[in-house]
């Protein structure tokens, strides 16, 4: 993309301001020319403009720091680059604290306490910006994980749903088939009753129609 306008600010511009050649010395570089698919799939989780060069300041383990795709005034953008570098030690130094919490949920997950699990992994990605990049990476996976669990836990719930049905209608064919051998029972004590009235009125002389 040479000849895009930010791909020229970013290598004539920014990487030749002494200033922040001098401060990406202190970054691991990398250039990464996208063409191939895999180039694509590599940048995908960044949702970059595919018409812009972008630059992409990452922490230690991937996680995006600042991302760029409109050209730069050197000496402001320095800001930005103090900015990412803060963020990326706050990062470092609450990685343990983070994963702590995250052990937390995995010990409500085995004890079946699956809602107060998703609560700290949810309060854990409510703080997106200051996950490092296995921080993030881990608690998507527990969350997805307890989704898959509740994916299960949905089909077992349906499962005992059409059991629950099957044994409601065995109740109700059992309830249905009592009313009728009573009614049954009944209608021949009825008709008992009607021969026998019959019997005593006919030797009464009282013909019945």
């Amino acid at each position: 993309m040479n000849d895009n306008c930010c791909a020229a600010n970013f290598e004539r511009a920014l990487f030749r301001y002494e200033r922040a050649v001098k401060e990406f010395k202190g970054w691991a570089c990398y250039k990464v020319q996208v063409s191939s698919i895999d180039g694509e799939q590599l940048l995908a989780p960044y949702e970059l403009r595919k018409d812009k060069p972008a630059l992409l300041l990452l922490d230690a383990e991937g996680g995006l720091l600042h991302k760029q795709q409109l050209c730069v005034d050197p000496g402001k953008f320095m800001k930005v680059i103090d900015s990412a570098r803060r963020l990326s030690d706050l990062r470092f130094r609450l990685k343990d604290r983070y994963l702590a919490k995250r052990e937390k949920a995995k010990e409500f997950v085995a004890k079946g306490s699956f809602d107060r699990a998703l609560r700290i992994l949810d309060d854990i990605a409510d703080d997106q910006e200051k996950l490092s990049g296995q921080v993030a990476a881990l608690v998507q996976e527990d969350r997805g994980a307890l989704a898959e669990i509740a994916r299960a836990k949905i089909v077992e719930a349906e499962g005992l749903r059409d059991e629950q049905r099957l044994l409601d209608s065995y109740r109700l064919f059992k309830e249905i088939e009592e009313e009728f051998g009573r009614l049954e029972s009944l209608s021949r004590e009825a008709q008992e009753h009607r021969q026998s009235i019959g019997s005593t009125l006919r030797k009464m002389g009282v013909r019945i129609r």
